[in-house]
C-alpha cells in the first residue's frame, strides 16, 4: 500500500473541486446517442448537443452526457480537470480534445 501511495497518491489540494454544473438537458441520452453526429474540437462544440459522455475521475461523475448542451461552464470544467491531472474518459477521443456532437 505504501508503494501505491508513493507512486499514485495525490495531495488533497490536487484533487478536482466537486462543483455541480447544472446540465441543460435537450433530449434523452438514447435519442442523442442515435442521432447523426460529427466530431469537433472542444472549442467548436460550444452550444451544440453532445452525443457522447465525458466522465471525470476523481470524483467519478459525468461532466457531460448525451443529450446535454455543451456550455461554457462544461468546457471550463473539462479544462480545469485536465489541468489538475484528472482522468477524463467516455469519449472516442482518448485525450478528450474532440467530442461527438449532433449534426445541426
Amino acid at each position: 500500500l505504501e508503494d501505491i501511495k508513493q507512486n499514485y497518491g495525490t495531495e488533497p489540494a490536487d484533487l478536482v473541486v466537486n462543483e455541480y454544473i447544472s446540465p441543460e438537458v435537450v433530449m434523452t441520452p438514447a435519442e442523442a446517442f442515435y442521432k447523426p453526429s460529427e466530431l469537433l474540437s472542444l472549442e467548436k462544440c460550444r452550444g451544440r448537443i453532445a452525443t457522447e459522455s465525458v466522465m471525470c475521475y476523481p470524483p467519478g461523475i459525468p461532466i457531460l452526457a448525451p443529450g446535454e448542451r455543451v456550455t461554457p461552464e462544461i468546457l471550463e470544467y473539462i479544462q480545469y480537470a485536465r489541468e489538475k491531472g484528472s482522468l477524463l474518459t467516455g469519449t472516442e477521443d482518448p485525450e478528450v480534445r474532440q467530442l461527438y456532437v449532433m449534426l445541426e
